[in-house]
């Protein structure tokens, strides 16, 4: 399984409230600039989706959205939205054959539990199209823990990940860093890597 139940429970529980902590992610800089180097109309993955919020961006901008995550909390209201596939699985359920020409893992993968993370990695390189790109949006560090709230969390840092996506034939193009704090209160800083599979 690669993920975690404790972590599950608690976005089955909080959907609601959790979703509106961040209603605006089509407007950061961030992910204009990660839809801009997509082709037009194009398939997108929103991994680890939560409420959506990402994946409506991305349908309102016209590509061809699946939004993938294991709470089905987080997905009840964003199957309401016309045009958008949605699919409640773990990573196991991951299994596409370069069907998108983008994939957005905005913080999502730091809940997979460490040991897992290799096989993420890889139904997430078989997933993406030749010379599609790929967001990755995660904690930085070395640590595992739990937050205030019970969810796991599993930091990596930019050395380990991009040399695991090297192997999969997928290059780092940029990587930024950015101090934040999660929903519970705790600081983190915050790496972005975008990335692209190699035709």
């Amino acid at each position: 399984m690669t993920q975690d139940p404790e972590t599950i429970a608690f976005y089955n529980k909080e959907a609601l409230t959790y979703a509106k902590c961040y209603p605006e992610a089509g407007k950061s800089e961030r992910f204009k600039n990660f839809a801009n180097r997509i082709v037009a109309g194009g398939a997108v993955l929103d991994l680890g989706c939560g409420a959506g919020n990402a994946a409506r961006a991305f349908h309102a901008l016209g590509f061809n959205v699946t939004a993938f995550d294991g709470s089905q909390g987080m997905l009840e209201e964003l199957r309401k939205v016309e045009g958008i596939t949605t699919i409640c699985s773990d990573f196991d359920g991951l299994d596409f054959d370069a069907e998108f020409n983008a994939i957005w893992a905005n913080f999502c993968l730091q809940h997979v539990p460490r040991d897992n993370l290799p096989d993420a990695l890889a139904r997430i390189s078989k997933a993406l199209g030749p010379d599609g790109w790929l967001l990755i949006g995660i904690h930085k560090g070395t640590e595992t823990r739990r937050d205030n709230l019970g969810r796991l969390y599993c930091h990596h840092t930019e050395a380990d990940l991009t040399t695991a996506l090297k192997a999969l034939d997928i290059q780092v193009r940029q990587v930024t860093f950015a101090d934040s704090t999660g929903y519970d209160g705790t600081p983190f800083i915050g790496m972005t890597m975008v990335a692209q599979k190699l035709g």
